[in-house]
């Protein structure tokens, strides 16, 4: 099932560019496994879009905070290089 989260994080990159950790509500959650690339079309003439950007980056990540069990989120990066973790699947 999953949760609409929409909230600020900072996320620390690999040296190849893929998330290797966020830290939410003060809590860093690492990265487990390799994490998966997506990219989704947005209609740049309707809303804030701009025709410079037509594809919205996401990162499906499976994280854990600590010793917990591994939980799956969608991370989404702007075109200002902030972070957003968009959803949480449980």
């Amino acid at each position: 099932m999953a949760t609409i989260v929409d909230e600020a994080v900072d996320v620390d990159l690999a040296a190849d560019g893929d998330p290797r950790a966020f830290v939410w509500k003060r809590f860093e959650h690492r990265v487990i496994g390799q994490p998966q690339a997506l990219f989704s079309r947005q209609a740049w003439w309707t809303g804030d879009s701009s025709p410079a950007r037509i594809d919205i980056e996401t990162w499906r990540v499976d994280a854990a905070r600590g010793d917990e069990e591994p939980t799956r989120y969608d991370l989404r990066r702007d075109t200002t290089g902030r972070w957003t973790l968009a959803v949480a699947w449980t």
